[in-house]
């Protein structure tokens, strides 16, 4: 392994005299003598004791001696995978039970297709009173997210992704309580969502920052979109688990209990196990995060167990593409958490309880409802393994999204001619919708925070991260309020709101889409100048 000063850089630069002055005081710096490797044995060995336990003993007995590099980042993909599904997981169970929660509709044609509710979403205007709680998460989600980005490239990434999975736990929990304790005051739902929702905020940025951390740009938008499956998985869970005890007679409050005992579990091994970056254990980190690619190196700074100095909100703004993706996502979300918190209780009431002949209870809702994710799973594979072909990302997403406006109105319109056309519009729609989002927060998201100017600071992931997500997780807090008032009154206008969100998203990338088609353009004629040249070589 080739050791590397910081300064090495800059030595060149260097004066004689200067160079003979830190010679003569050597002793001050250990990596210029002969000692060199007993230093980075030293050094190393105060890292590892800050590895967790689970991986000190897996090292103990050379699990990862064979492949180490590949070992540990299968450890570190699954550990993320889970622990973001169990965050889904969890959030989700609200939107499962609405269906028990909102009060019969005065329409007495299919008055016997929901159930009797519970105080106080049981009284006039519930499908307001939901969205108010609805709200309540997402909002503070939207608002810790900019502070979790800050703190979660300050401190030990481990241990912030427990606590946010504890207290997602805890906050699942309590909702859960209300059942078994009959607690019908909306201030008790209100607060524990924004706790909740704090703690949820969390989630998004740690795990961004590890996964950056640990892989490079070859293949981002395929192994994001493989690695993005958590989401949707985690909402299909989310929907599946609580359904069933989301029945009209049911107990609905194991419907919240059982995720938050889950996410709790999960984050036990993740405590025991997880390793934040490939520096912690000696390893060397992928080449964007080097100055020298040419060549394998452990930087001094990083085999000392120090950090770069992380980079400023205002500064994290100015990387080209930042603003756009941001605000796009903020459109997108807003459409995404709308089916996400809405879609069960719209499959259930949107048509009157009924898909072509066929009854939609509760419980049958919540199993259609998960189709939008699988969709979902199928969109962000195909978008980021087709945009790492390409080299751009901007045009499949911009594709997607004008596609997915005409996909939402004939959902909307033909959704309950048939239960088979309904699945299949709701799986295309996933892909068109839940595509775009995917890549944009995960392939996206990294592209930025390895910009060529950022080339040295990997600590901009996190507070990339969560500007983008962050902004679009105050739309997703706007889209299910929206949802909650108008739903009341028109489903149709609902629709529009979501058809026209996904053009606006779409708008505001225009700039990005003519940039990245430029950029194609020159990339072929230079390549084809190449060619030419070549060709005119050999003859």
């Amino acid at each position: 392994v080739h050791i590397i000063n910081n300064g090495c850089s800059s030595r060149d630069n260097e004066s004689r005299d200067e160079m003979e002055e830190k010679r003569e005081s050597s002793e001050l710096n250990p990596l210029s003598t002969g000692d060199a490797g007993d230093v980075i044995d030293r050094r190393s060995r105060i890292c590892r004791e800050r590895l967790p336990c689970g991986v000190r003993l897996l090292e103990s007995v050379g699990a990862f001696n064979a492949w180490p590099q590949n070992s540990h980042k299968a450890l570190v993909l699954v550990l993320t995978f889970c622990c973001y599904s169990t965050f889904h997981l969890s959030r989700k169970s609200f939107s499962a039970v609405k269906g028990v929660l909102k009060s019969c509709s005065l329409n007495e044609s299919y008055r016997n297709t929901c159930c009797p509710g519970w105080a106080p979403f049981n009284e006039s205007h519930g499908n307001a009173i939901l969205g108010s709680v609805d709200y309540s998460f997402l909002f503070a989600y939207a608002v810790s997210m900019f502070i979790s980005g800050l703190v979660a490239d300050r401190v030990n990434l481990r241990y912030f992704l427990v606590i946010g999975m504890i207290g997602s736990g805890l906050g699942s929990i309590l909702l859960g309580v209300a059942y078994f304790a009959n607690i019908h005051v909306l201030y008790y739902f209100i607060l524990v969502q924004l706790g909740t929702g704090a703690a949820q905020s969390v989630s998004w940025p740690a795990v961004m920052v590890v996964m950056g951390r640990w892989f490079g740009k070859q293949r981002r938008g395929l192994i994001m979109g493989v690695w993005y499956m958590h989401t949707s998985i985690g909402n299909i869970l989310g929907t599946v688990i609580p359904s069933i005890w989301a029945t009209c007679d049911g107990p609905w409050g194991w419907s919240f209990v059982v995720p938050g005992f889950i996410i709790i579990g999960v984050s036990v091994p993740v405590f025991l196990l997880l390793v934040p970056g490939p520096e912690d254990v000696g390893l060397c980190p992928p080449t964007h995060q080097t100055k020298q690619e040419s060549i394998s190196l452990i930087n001094e700074e990083v085999v000392s167990c120090k950090k770069v100095k992380p980079l400023g909100p205002f500064k994290t703004l100015m990387i080209p593409g930042v603003i756009e993706y941001s605000l796009a996502l903020f459109f997108i979300k807003l459409v995404s958490y709308t089916f996400l918190f809405w879609l069960p209780f719209y499959i259930t009431t949107g048509n009157h309880g009924y898909i072509g002949k066929t009854k939609i209870s509760a419980q049958l809702s919540d199993w259609l409802a998960t189709t939008f994710d699988v969709g979902g799973i199928i969109g962000t594979i195909v978008i980021g393994g087709l945009s790492d072909l390409l080299k751009v990302r901007s045009v499949l997403v911009v594709s997607s999204l004008v596609l997915a406006a005409p996909l939402l109105f004939l959902y909307r319109h033909f959704s309950n001619v048939h239960i088979s056309l309904s699945v299949v519009l709701l799986i295309i729609s996933g892909a068109t919708v839940n595509g775009p989002y995917g890549v944009i927060a995960t392939a996206v998201s990294s592209d930025l925070a390895t910009d060529p100017q950022l080339v040295g600071n990997d600590n901009a992931k996190a507070t990339v991260a969560a500007i983008i997500d962050g902004t679009g997780s105050l739309g997703a807090a706007i889209g299910p309020l929206i949802a909650g008032a108008i739903s009341e009154y028109s489903w149709n206008d609902t629709f529009y709101i979501l058809m026209a969100s996904c053009l606006i998203s779409a708008l505001f990338l225009s700039r990005l889409l003519i940039v990245d088609i430029m950029s194609c353009y020159r990339m072929r004629h230079k390549n084809q100048r190449q060619v030419n040249i070549r060709i005119a070589a050999q003859e």
